[in-house]
């Protein structure tokens, strides 16, 4: 009889934070877990999102039994707008709330024909061909999460999901530890865990003490409030609904992202306020500064977002006033942090206080720290583990954790983007690497944006561009030009002179080759001028010669 097994391969979210996607498959059944974007870098000039490869998935369609979304942070569910089209109403498995988020991006786009939405509730088992899922839930930044109990036929697997243990949870918002040590009291083969936090000690803050905190603030402000948070941490809005009505202030809330979320969470019950603590943008110049709390998007300082736009005084609704209290209850995203400052510089100049994770609890991670991670160990006790969701030193570190809690090392696996392990009764291997190069996506352009455009925009962006044009008539005589205009090159009223050596550097390469073919002119022309430029001014921009014949 031949051995039961599973192969994992991961397509994004190891080796880096965002685009979480991974594939289990059978020889008969495939699942993928998440299906996430990751914002670009800032030396990926122009990218708007980054997504995983769908190559793999699409070439095993045929045996693809549901996409299954531990939760809808953009990380998780913003890429399936991009996978979808090549599927035909693709089964989608997660909590009502996640779900209504997910269908929300795919309606944007009329992909919504394309999936059918199965809502989960805590605890339930889901069968999924050769698949077994159950979904237990767990405390993150975003409610309705879930980890994961999957049944294979090799043996047991659990997926932790995104979470943090809250030793105070509020709301019912808590990692249901009972369901983890029940599904794993029977053996679990492998642990895939949450790495963010691994190099933080000890537990993270309690949502408690970030209400504790707030409620400070909230008490001493003289003027209005503002808070920026992710639109998506709906447990945070609810306790600012609470401690508005609590210190008689009402709640607006302006910002796209924010005013959807709020309205399906209202929806599904999960936020609660009336007139007495809310109010509409349009009634707050009849309110008393001291009776104001504004909800707004741009917790990471996105330019066109609504604090960023206040701070720039272009929001045609809100000016900051003498004397306002900005709260910023979120974490600073890396690569953001210079965005953010420019913002809280701004808010500063125009009279505001502005309050921040690094000067005053409140925000709380929503992924666990060290100690956290070390109780998920130990309630699992898996026989193979395989750190998730990280960097590499964020996988390594984790590796080493569970490895101090009785992993044999052998046993605790690093592995990147594209690095499947096959999982049997009898064992573990790796199996060969497949290509799962990220996509970058730029406007309506999916994966046409590669290394040399890429390398082309990093040179616009540091050296500037320089365009050649000139006419010939059929005989080779000049009849127009040469004209060469520059952009983010030199400042052509300072440099004027240089242009113009530049341009008696054309000529001669003109007249040194007479009857030259244009495409042949244009090339000595590029690399006479890259010369000339880097001797000059050492500076090395691209040359683009035009050589039109009439």
């Amino acid at each position: 009889m031949p051995e039961s097994h599973v192969t994992l391969t991961p397509l994004g979210g190891l080796g880096e934070i965002g685009m979480n996607c991974m594939a289990l498959e059978t020889e008969q059944s495939m699942i993928l877990v998440d299906c996430g974007l990751m914002f670009p870098d800032v030396i990926l000039y122009g990218v708007d999102v980054v997504i995983p490869r769908m190559d793999f998935i699409v070439s095993r369609k045929h045996k693809l039994k549901g996409i299954i979304l531990t939760h809808g942070h953009e990380d998780h569910i913003g890429a399936l707008a991009w996978l979808v089209p090549y599927l035909q109403e693709v089964p989608l498995y997660g909590s009502e709330f996640t779900l209504r988020l997910a269908m929300k991006r795919l309606q944007e786009r009329t992909l919504d024909s394309h999936v059918k939405l199965h809502p989960v509730r805590a605890r339930e088992r889901v069968e999924l061909g050769e698949f077994a899922v159950t979904f237990m839930p767990v405390c993150h930044s975003i409610i309705e999460g879930f980890g994961l109990g999957i049944e294979t036929p090799a043996g047991r697997i659990v997926h932790t999901g995104d979470f943090k243990i809250d030793r105070n949870p509020q709301g019912g918002h808590a990692t249901d530890l009972d369901a983890f040590a029940k599904f794993s009291s029977e053996g679990v083969l492998l642990m895939l865990s949450d790495s963010t936090n691994v190099e933080r000690e000890g537990f993270s803050l309690t949502e408690q003490e970030i209400q504790d905190s707030l409620d400070e603030v909230f008490a001493e402000a003289k003027g209005r409030i503002l808070v920026t948070l992710f639109a998506t941490h709906i447990q945070r809005m609810q306790e600012i609904f609470d401690l508005a009505a609590k210190h008689g202030r009402r709640v607006a809330f302006t910002g796209r992202s924010l005013v959807t979320n709020i309205d399906v969470a209202k929806d599904l019950g999960h936020l609660r306020f009336n007139r007495e603590n809310s109010c509409d943008m349009e009634e707050l110049a009849y309110l008393d500064d001291d009776k104001i709390v504004i909800l707004l998007t741009g917790s990471q300082g996105e330019p066109l977002s609504a604090l960023s736009r206040v701070a720039r005084s272009e929001h045609r609704q809100i000016n900051i006033h003498k004397g306002d209290t900005v709260i910023m209850s979120s974490r600073f995203i890396p690569g953001n942090t210079r965005a953010i400052t420019r913002v809280i510089n701004d808010l500063y100049r125009h009279g505001a206080s502005v309050l921040y994770e690094k000067v005053q609890a409140i925000h709380a991670s929503g992924h666990a720290h060290k100690e956290e991670l070390r109780i998920m160990l130990d309630t699992v006790h898996p026989k193979f583990f395989v750190p998730v969701h990280g960097e590499y030193r964020h996988l390594f570190k984790h590796a080493e954790l569970a490895v101090s809690r009785g992993i044999a090392p052998e046993r605790a696996l690093i592995l990147e983007n594209g690095h499947p392990v096959t999982l049997s009764t009898s064992g573990i291997r790796l199996e060969e690497a497949v290509f799962a190069e990220s996509i970058l996506v730029d406007g309506k352009g999916v994966g046409d944006v590669g290394q040399s455009v890429l390398k082309e925009r990093q040179i616009l962006g540091g050296e500037g561009l320089v365009i050649v044009l000139l006419v010939q008539d059929e005989f080779g005589t000049i009849v127009f030009g040469p004209s060469i205009q520059s952009k983010g090159f030199i400042f052509e009223q300072h440099f004027s002179h240089i242009l113009e050596d530049a341009k008696c550097i054309i000529l001669d390469v003109m007249e040194g080759n007479p009857g030259c073919e244009a495409y042949k002119l244009e090339e000595k022309i590029r690399s006479s001028l890259r010369r000339f430029f880097r001797k000059v001014l050492e500076r090395d921009p691209i040359v683009i010669p035009l050589i039109a014949r009439v």
